[in-house]
């Protein structure tokens, strides 16, 4: 019976190691993280902005990143630029609009090397997808979005009709119990 009981704590060991890895998750936060947009003035001059106020959270399979959940907030009055001549044209009225439209808000899941989910902005949701590049230590979200279809449409020659977004997230991970 002894012998039955230890043969019985090995293979649990033994199997019990090899079952899947539990999901992890990551607090994305502006210490590692970061939340940028690249848009083009006159279609050739870069204007690259970063936000210093967001959080939010991903959640996923180490064994299997195609498997994913994210869900971020930003604060667009906390957007900084190069520029500083720009900063109250990209955050006023015209465009994103801080004071009436505070938050930016993105909930999404993985699809292969995509996230795909919904894009809250200057009043608007939108389903929206970025590329993912799962890295050795990071993850990064990256893609185009159209202005307009969120409702930001002054200037289109000037400012340009598209905005690259691009998020990094380092995954640094904790055990997640549940989400």
């Amino acid at each position: 019976m002894r012998h039955r009981f230890a043969t019985s704590a090995l293979l649990l060991v033994i199997f019990g190691c090899q079952a899947e890895a539990a999901p992890q998750r990551t607090e994305i936060a502006p210490s590692a993280s970061e939340v940028a947009f690249r848009a083009y003035k006159l279609g050739v001059l870069p204007i690259d902005g970063k936000f210093t106020r967001f959080s939010g959270w991903l959640t996923f399979d180490p064994s299997d990143r195609a498997s994913c959940q994210v869900e971020l907030r930003v604060e667009v009055a906390s957007l900084q630029t190069d520029d500083p001549e720009i900063l109250p044209v990209v955050t006023g009225p015209d465009f994103m609009d801080a004071p009436n439209y505070p938050l930016l808000q993105f909930a999404g899941r993985c699809t292969g090397r995509e996230i795909g989910g919904m894009l809250a902005m200057h009043g608007v949701t939108h389903r929206c997808a970025l590329s993912l590049d799962w890295r050795q230590n990071e993850v990064v979200a990256e893609g185009h979005i159209v202005r307009a279809d969120w409702g930001i449409s002054a200037m289109p020659l000037l400012a340009g009709k598209t905005v690259r977004i691009r998020v990094s997230v380092p995954l640094a991970t904790q055990s997640s119990h549940g989400g």
